[in-house]
């Protein structure tokens, strides 16, 4: 593992948040600044094609990318662009009884108003 996968590795897994590639590029320079965009781009395509990560296709804007790798939903407030982690084991496990075969893979994104964007909205 190279020093610059190390730390796009360690700055998406102590973020909260499901970072775009060039908020990871950025805290990245802060760290490493020889660090090229490149480089940042080609270790995280390597990733998700490795399945270490994930890459969410977002509706508006540029895509995000998951430290969690394991299958999971998102939540989308269509607001404010929050993005949640969501658990749907018990859904995935109801469509594979539906179906009568395992899901292999899935890429769920529930679109919805957050809290704090719902009372805006009611002001």
């Amino acid at each position: 593992m190279t020093r610059q996968k190390r730390l796009i590795l360690d700055l998406m897994r102590q973020s909260p948040r499901h970072m775009t590639a060039d908020e990871i590029f950025a805290q990245a320079r802060q760290q490493m600044p020889n660090i090229a965009r490149g480089t940042v781009y080609r270790n995280l395509k390597l990733m998700e094609q490795a399945r270490e990560i994930a890459r969410l296709e977002m509706p508006q804007g540029p895509d995000r990318y998951d430290k969690t790798s394991a299958p999971h939903g998102h939540l989308y407030c269509d607001g404010c662009g929050d993005l949640q982690d969501i658990p749907v084991v018990g859904l995935v496990k109801e469509i594979e009884s539906a179906i009568g075969t395992e899901v292999r893979s899935y890429q769920l994104t529930i679109h919805y108003l957050c809290p704090a964007c719902r009372a805006k909205n009611a002001q």
